[in-house]
């Protein structure tokens, strides 16, 4: 009886042995002693080792808890602050320049949402997914779907609605080609812009951009929508007793923002931070898009930053407009971040995105500095995080994957010298960006 007792007790222990061991064969990566900003409901790991198997994190566990006894390759983070990866929620497609997708990578976002679908850009992301290229993953919007005349003009390249009747055939094409949500923009009808809400919803499907300027007041924020660049809000805050729209020969948006932030009120702006709250509306205000031009002092010091040789033909799109902006559009700037004071006061839900390749929008870079204009707008540095983290993948519908630290999760993650919740500048001390379980210097 005690040697089939002493037999089955070695039993045991040496299957606890294999166990572990095979627990740990796996592990690909070790990154060790951190502390981890989790982005999983404010919690912060002191002292932790993140163990990554191939693409994902495996386990997060005490640092005393984990010895290397397999030779696995091993970071040391000792003294180091890891956030998830970021997620620019606002970028367009330029083509033939090879280092963009990199520069973006090598400042942590390693999610990219472009804003205006083409057959290019389906192709670019399949080929990326077939060959498991080590490039940020894309999400695509639709072709840009606009009225007659179209906003950019000659420059358009998606379906112009002009009928309702014809909404719906839009749609399911536009869905069928492969892109993930529907753009929509400035020059549509009243009458087909909510259409293409209204089936949009049925269908489950999400639309984003710019609120037309022929809409009402009343009009402005419809249920779900994502708006970009703060569209509409200047209009629907102005304190002028006629409507914008009907008073300026204006269709673009932003042009008639413009105009309508010059007699902007507080009390119109508190409102329309409710209404959005009410109506469940998501946005991308991208502060940085006009904030970096019309900052002279720091639009003339990116003149000088590394990435500049990189970006080609573009410095000299951007030399050609130079720094500074006109009195209209520095009005609009201080707008907008007291917009963003009241939607984060009313508790709604705000994307980071840039809307590079615009003017003195480096590529990355640009996605921490419009963390700081959140900052400046009254967020703390952890809400500031959960606009390129948390509140992405919960738009896309990642969070399986993605926007946290946690077990289970893509292993997308940024080391970083200091710590951002002291100082949000402090998401640039990038030492290492770790993508899909690899080491990126």
């Amino acid at each position: 009886m005690k040697t089939n007792f002493f037999s089955a007790g070695l039993f045991c222990f040496i299957m606890l042995l294999t166990s572990c061991k095979n627990k740990h064969e796996d592990i690909t990566l070790a990154i060790t002693s951190a502390t981890l900003i989790t982005m999983n409901g404010e919690e912060v790991l002191e002292n932790h080792t993140i163990l990554i198997s191939g693409t994902t994190i495996k386990e997060i566990v005490p640092a005393s808890q984990w010895k290397n006894r397999h030779n696995i390759e091993t970071m040391d983070a000792t003294g180091k602050f890891i956030i998830p990866a970021l997620t620019d929620m606002h970028v367009h497609y330029v083509p033939a320049n090879d280092n963009i997708l990199p520069m973006f990578l090598s400042y942590g976002v390693t999610s990219l949402r472009y804003m205006a679908g083409s057959e290019d850009l389906l192709r670019i992301r399949d080929s990326m997914q077939q060959n498991q290229l080590l490039l940020p993953d894309f999400y695509i919007a639709s072709q840009l779907m606009d009225g007659d005349p179209p906003a950019w003009g000659e420059q358009h390249n998606g379906p112009i609605i002009t009928d309702v009747h014809k909404v719906e055939e839009v749609i399911d094409d536009q869905m069928a080609m492969g892109y993930d949500f529907l753009k929509v923009y400035s020059s549509l009808s009243p009458e087909v812009f909510s259409k293409i809400i209204k089936i949009a919803n049925e269908k489950g499907i999400k639309v984003t951009g710019h609120l037309p300027g022929s809409l009402d007041n009343e009009k402005l924020f419809p249920a779900s929508f994502d708006i970009q660049h703060l569209s509409g809000y200047a209009r629907y805050s102005t304190d002028n007793e006629t409507n914008i729209t009907e008073s300026i020969n204006i269709s673009y948006d932003i042009d008639l923002d413009k105009e309508a932030a010059l007699t902007s009120s507080e009390l119109r702006m508190k409102k329309a931070a409710q209404l959005t709250q009410d109506n469940n509306i998501w946005n991308c205000p991208t502060l940085v898009l006009f904030y970096n031009k019309s900052n002279e002092e720091l639009c003339e010091s990116l003149r000088e930053v590394k990435e500049m040789e990189e970006l080609g033909g573009l410095v000299n799109w951007w030399n050609s407009l130079g720094c500074g902006s006109d009195s209209k559009t520095l009005n609009l700037v201080e707008f907008q971040h007291k917009m963003v004071t009241e939607l984060h006061n009313k508790g709604n839900k705000l994307l980071a995105g840039t809307d590079f390749p615009n003017p003195w929008i480096i590529p990355g870079k640009a996605l921490h500095q419009e963390l700081e204009r959140f900052v400046a707008s009254g967020l703390s540095n952890y809400e500031a995080l959960k606009t390129a983290t948390v509140n992405p993948a919960e738009w896309l519908g990642t969070s399986n994957l993605k926007g946290t630290l946690q077990a289970g999760k893509s292993a997308e993650m940024i080391v970083l010298n200091n710590n951002p919740l002291e100082n949000i500048s402090n998401t640039q001390s990038i030492y290492r960006v770790i993508f899909k379980g690899k080491v990126i210097n």
